[in-house]
C-alpha cells in the first residue's frame, strides 16, 4: 500500500463537532448522524488510512469509458459493484495506474465521504491537495464537510433535520437505494436521545413548524400561543434577532434560543427575577405532549406520573386553573407554572 495514504487517525473530539455545529448553525447530533451513516463515525481504518469508497461509475465517466472494456471491475457506466471495504484501496491503486487524477476523483474520502471530484467545492485547487488533506487528519475531513455543506446550500436542510432533502443533495438522486434518509433520521434520533455535552436542548424551528417548541417560542416573544410558526411569529423573531444583533433570518437556532432565554437587560439578581427566568425557561405543555416535563407537572398535580398529557391531566390542569383564577385553557404556560411552583 502506498505510504502516501497513511495519516493521523485520531478521532474527532466533542470540541470539533461543536465548532462545526456552530459554524453551520445546526445541532451536534445532526453532524454526528451524517458521520455515523457515512463511515460509522470514524474517518480512518485501523491501519491509519482514511476510509474510502471507490465509485467505478465515476471513474468510467472521468475517463470517458476508455477502460471499461478491459477493467469493468473499476470502470462501469452504472452505479454499484463496490465490493468489500478491504479491496477499496486495491481498486484505487489499480485505477491510479491507469489515470491517477481520475482515480483520486472517483473515491469518496474520510468520515464524511466527500468525493474527490468535489475538491474545488471544498476549497482545493487540485485533487492531489484535497487527498493529502483528507489523509492528514480527521479535522481536515470535518472542515471539508462544512465547506461542502455551505457550497451545496444544504445547511438549511441539516438545521431542519429534513433528511430526505438532505440525502438527495448529499448522496445524489439515488440516495433511496441505500436508504440514506431513513438511516440518518434513525442515527439523529439516537444521538439526540443521548445528547451532546454542549448541544442546545431546544430544536431548530422555522416558519411552517408547529408544536410545543413553537408555543415556547411564542411565549418568550409575548405572542399568542397557538403553536403555529406563521408569518407573524417569523416577523417577531426577526425583530428580536435584530435587537439582539443576531443574523435576522427568522430561524430559531441555538444562538436565538440562548438570547431568548437570557435576560437581555441584565442577569437577574433578585429572587423574583430568578424565578421569572426559570419560568420562562420551562416549555409550555398541553394535550398530547409527553416526556419528563409532563411527569413533573403530574407530580405537582398529584396525578399518576406516566408522562402522557392525556384527558385526565387536561381536566386536572383546567380545574387547577379555575381554582387559581387563571384562564382555564388547559395549557400550562408561564402563569400556570408560576402558580404550580408557588412562585
Amino acid at each position: 500500500m502506498p505510504s502516501e495514504f497513511k495519516g493521523d487517525p485520531s478521532p474527532l473530539t466533542d470540541a470539533d463537532f461543536e465548532r462545526a455545529a456552530k459554524e453551520l448553525r445546526c445541532s451536534v447530533p445532526a453532524i454526528r448522524a451524517v458521520a455515523h451513516v457515512e463511515s460509522l463515525g470514524g474517518g480512518y481504518w485501523s491501519n491509519g488510512r482514511p476510509k474510502i469508497l471507490f465509485e467505478r461509475h465515476i471513474f468510467h465517466r472521468k475517463t470517458n469509458g476508455r477502460f471499461t472494456a478491459t477493467h469493468s471491475h473499476i470502470s462501469w457506466p452504472k452505479w454499484g459493484g463496490h465490493g468489500k471495504s478491504s479491496i477499496q484501496y486495491d481498486k484505487l491503486e489499480e485505477a491510479m495506474a491507469l489515470d491517477r487524477p481520475a482515480a483520486l476523483q472517483s473515491a469518496s474520502w474520510g468520515a464524511f465521504q466527500i468525493m474527490g471530484f468535489n475538491h474545488k467545492m471544498v476549497g482545493f485547487d487540485d485533487v492531489e491537495d484535497f487527498v493529502k488533506a483528507m489523509v492528514a487528519s480527521s479535522s481536515n475531513q470535518l472542515d471539508a464537510f462544512v465547506a461542502f455543506i455551505k457550497a451545496s446550500r444544504l445547511d438549511d436542510e441539516l438545521r431542519r433535520h429534513d433528511w430526505k432533502a438532505f440525502a438527495r443533495g448529499y448522496n445524489g438522486p439515488e440516495y433511496w437505494k441505500n436508504k440514506y434518509d431513513t438511516k440518518m433520521a434513525r442515527a439523529f434520533a439516537t444521538f439526540s436521545e443521548g445528547g451532546a455535552r454542549t448541544d442546545n436542548p431546544q430544536r431548530v424551528i422555522r416558519m411552517g413548524d408547529k408544536g410545543q417548541s413553537v408555543m415556547h417560542l411564542q411565549e418568550l416573544l409575548g405572542l399568542t400561543k397557538d403553536g403555529d410558526f406563521g408569518p407573524g411569529t417569523k416577523s417577531a423573531v426577526i425583530k428580536f434577532q435584530k435587537k439582539a444583533k443576531l443574523h435576522p433570518d427568522g430561524i430559531v437556532g441555538g444562538q436565538t434560543w440562548a438570547a431568548l432565554l437570557a435576560d437581555t437587560a441584565a442577569k437577574p439578581t433578585t429572587k423574583r427575577g430568578k424565578q421569572d427566568l426559570a419560568q420562562r425557561s420551562r416549555a409550555p405543555l398541553r394535550l398530547h405532549d409527553k416526556g419528563d416535563d409532563v411527569k413533573f407537572l403530574q407530580k405537582l398535580l398529584g396525578l399518576i406520573e406516566d408522562g402522557d398529557f392525556g384527558p385526565a391531566t387536561l381536566a386536572r390542569v383546567k380545574k387547577f386553573q379555575q381554582e387559581n383564577g387563571l384562564v382555564d385553557d388547559g395549557i400550562v404556560g408561564r402563569n400556570t407554572w408560576a402558580r404550580l411552583l408557588g412562585e
